[in-house]
């Protein structure tokens, strides 16, 4: 075989490998790209945790996540913890556990799975952003035992055909006191047993909303004691067993009027 045709086959095969191992190459960023993050960065007392659930300890925690966390458990445990998470709650529980809590996180974004955020025993103080969930998945805020004082932005379900519900607000046992902004599209806020004060911003101003106090003397008005305006939409006001003060008027009148109260005072 001559020469030149043999120099000729090993510069193509040459050639070629280059242009696969340079292809290769480039995917490799490609490829890494893909991958997923870390999908928290969180301190317990100064000292990073590792990746998957986050754990406090017995004694009084302070446990700060600087981003989103996403499929995890933060659990405060025993003693009075502080929590906060900067970023989002997507898919996520954080657990006060026992204590009186100091928990403060940003909205709930319950995107495959449900969000929530419990205080547990103690009388806790909890702070979210927005509260809202889908039809299928769950966004809620549990008070949880003792005299807990919880604030949040909009408490609100999926708008869609039917309005569906899914982000909630209880406060569960005890003498509670619960600030919110709008409670609408099915969003509900429930007091739960104790003597329960309840002040949100707007109830069913587009859609539905619903408040209930629950058992025990419960008071319901609007933000910084001032009177509650419901509806337009099909807001319901309800103060439940008890002697309920309700500082509440309807939206619309006359024939127009979609919003319900019961079991109040009207004051």
């Amino acid at each position: 075989m001559p020469r030149t045709n043999r120099v000729a086959r090993l510069t193509l095969h040459a050639a070629a490998t280059s242009v696969v191992m340079t292809a290769s190459l480039a995917a490799s960023p490609a490829q890494a790209a893909a991958d997923p993050l870390p999908s928290h960065w969180c301190f317990v007392n100064g000292v990073e945790a590792p990746p998957g659930n986050v754990y406090g300890t017995t004694g009084n925690d302070t446990i700060l996540c600087e981003n989103d966390v996403v499929n995890v458990i933060i659990y405060g445990g025993g003693g009075a913890d502080n929590i906060r998470v900067k970023g989002l709650v997507i898919d996520s529980q954080v657990l006060g556990g026992d204590g009186d809590d100091i928990i403060q996180v940003n909205n709930l974004y319950p995107r495959n799975g449900d969000s929530s955020v419990r205080g547990g025993a103690g009388d806790d103080t909890i702070t979210t952003a927005l509260v809202v969930g889908t039809a299928e998945h769950g966004a809620t805020v549990y008070g949880d035992h003792g005299n807990d004082t919880i604030t949040t932005g909009s408490v609100m379900g999926q708008p869609g055909e039917y309005e569906r519900g899914g982000g909630q607000v209880l406060g569960n046992d005890d003498d509670d006191v619960i600030r919110t902004s709008r409670v609408d599209l099915g969003g509900r806020v429930l007091g739960g047993s104790g003597n329960d004060t309840i002040e949100p911003k707007s109830v069913g101003d587009e859609s539905s909303g619903v408040i209930m106090g629950g058992p025990g003397n419960d008071t319901i008005r609007g933000q910084n004691d001032t009177q509650l305006v419901i509806g337009p939409g099909y807001a319901q006001v309800d103060g439940g067993l008890g002697i309920n003060k309700c500082k509440v008027k309807h939206f619309s009148t006359g024939d127009r009027v979609r919003s319900t109260v019961a079991n109040c005072v009207i004051s």
